[in-house]
């Protein structure tokens, strides 16, 4: 699956693969890929996105082995069944990346997607790509507001929760407790899954605008793979902005609200 490296691209730089960007990219989750690109190549490490809508980006699908990150975005679920046959078909590519230790986020319905079933209201079974350990069952009420995690790795997460499905981890690692929101289950206590290289979450906002170390984690496991260092790894712009973050994710966390 190794292709050579086209005229123009980098070597040195690191590649993020953004997968389906048209259908998957509700809620704003297009911005984690530019939030991951600023914050690299504020540091002095290039990047180069490499985005897959289908089978037409045939040129990005031979580049699948050059990605050194790979973000999937969510969806409404009209999307996400369009998304399924296309998630399907390179299921196995994406499984072989994740083996490898590539880094990946999967928001929302992208993340339903890369589990291993996804079940609708109508009781129809949808089969994922199997990456992450988890099953999807979309029902009951919708959520809709502020939602507020604490993460042991990381400390406070904040963003937002628009959902109307359940996601069951069975014994594997998360994102965090819940503290405002939901979460995976009707009992609000743990969101997501965190394990290895793979983080999946139905936290909007995006949600790496006010974590940004969760951006930094994602990045460090991408680059160290690679061995890319950061010729300025604490710019002063950095700073500024995630210090911006810090206040935003304390303004929430006091006083969150939902609809």
């Amino acid at each position: 699956m190794t292709a050579a490296t086209p005229k123009g691209a980098s070597r040195g730089a690191l590649r993020i693969l953004h997968l389906f960007p048209r259908l998957l990219g509700l809620n704003g989750e297009s911005g984690n890929v530019e939030i991951l690109r600023l914050r690299s190549e504020r540091r002095g490490l290039p990047v180069e996105v490499l985005s897959y809508d289908g089978p037409d980006d045939a040129a990005v699908r031979a580049r699948f082995d050059d990605a050194d990150l790979v973000f999937i975005g969510s969806g409404p679920v009209s999307a996400e069944l369009i998304a399924h046959p296309l998630v399907t078909a390179v299921a196995g590519d994406l499984r072989a990346l994740a083996a490898d230790g590539r880094p990946f986020l999967a928001v929302g319905a992208g993340f339903q997607l890369l589990g291993q079933t996804v079940t609708l209201e109508s009781g129809e079974v949808l089969e994922g790509a199997s990456l992450f350990p988890v099953a999807t069952r979309h029902g009951g009420t919708r959520v809709v507001g502020d939602f507020v995690l604490d993460s042991p790795r990381i400390g406070p997460i904040v963003g937002f929760e628009n959902r109307g499905s359940f996601v069951d981890v069975g014994p594997h690692g998360t994102l965090g407790r819940v503290v405002y929101g939901r979460g995976n289950s009707e009992t609000p206590g743990e969101e997501g899954f965190w394990e290895d290289n793979l983080l999946g979450t139905h936290m909007h906002g995006p949600l790496l605008a006010n974590n940004p170390a969760l951006a930094d984690s994602l990045l460090d496991t991408a680059r160290l793979r690679r061995g890319l260092e950061y010729t300025d790894p604490a710019p002063e712009s950095l700073r500024l902005v995630d210090e911006s973050a810090r206040q935003s994710r304390a303004t929430i966390a006091a006083a969150p609200l939902s609809e």
